[in-house]
């Protein structure tokens, strides 16, 4: 399967970057701190690493092309959904699949700059990306001294037990079906469909046209 490249919000906000850039750059970093130890010099000190940063450049195509992996859409197209994202503060899904590594994370648009050189409308544009890492306020909860008096009483949440009953490893698409919603439905992860797409050997020009019936394998370690 050839390299490719995807920006997904949800199932209604996505595209594949119609041309591959030239490189697809990563960018990871320590955190480390120096001291000046005496009889000793400078040391440093590692710490959790940096977020890591993604770069990226290429441009829209103005007119369908025979070299775009994706269905042509006018690089306005683009764009607006890069800048919607951007000015919303939405994390975005960036997926790098089928090269010498793998990209599957979730992260911010830092940088988006696009031009139109004279003689060309086809508009270029760089990415400038950061990891995102979900997080949000806990709630303080202020626990109440119980009395000698009073009797602690726990219920157990009939929901907390675990499902014991197995996973089927095969799934059978219905109606309304695609490969995002049977990988939320085993590992609670649409994002992570292109293992499931690997491994039944879909096309990605198949993935919006898989027929109702269709009998996928699934992931052993997806029904663990």
């Amino acid at each position: 399967m050839e390299r490719a490249i995807y920006f997904h919000v949800n199932d209604q906000e996505m595209f594949r970057l119609p041309v591959n850039p030239e490189k697809v750059n990563v960018k990871t970093e320590g955190d480390g701190e120096e001291f000046t130890i005496a009889k000793l010099g400078r040391v440093n000190v590692p710490k959790d690493k940096k977020l890591s940063g993604f770069s990226l450049e290429s441009f829209f195509p103005a007119q369908p092309t025979h070299y775009s992996g994706a269905i042509f859409k006018e690089p306005q197209y683009y764009i607006a959904l890069l800048e919607k994202w951007m000015t919303n503060k939405q994390p975005v899904r960036y997926i790098y699949v089928n090269g010498s590594f793998t990209i599957n994370e979730l992260v911010t648009i830092e940088r988006f700059e696009y031009d139109e050189s004279f003689g060309s409308e086809d508009v270029n544009f760089s990415l400038e990306l950061k990891t995102y890492v979900p997080f949000a306020p806990k709630k303080m909860q202020v626990v109440k001294k119980q009395t000698s008096s009073a009797v602690q009483v726990i219920k157990k949440n009939a929901s907390s037990r675990p499902n014991t009953k197995p996973k089927p490893t095969t799934y059978t698409l219905k109606a309304g079906d695609n490969l995002w919603k049977v990988a939320k439905l085993y590992t609670g992860n649409g994002n992570r469909y292109p293992e499931l797409q690997k491994l039944n050997g879909i096309k990605d020009s198949q993935l919006r046209k898989l027929p109702i019936g269709l009998v996928l394998r699934i992931p052993t370690d997806w029904v663990k």
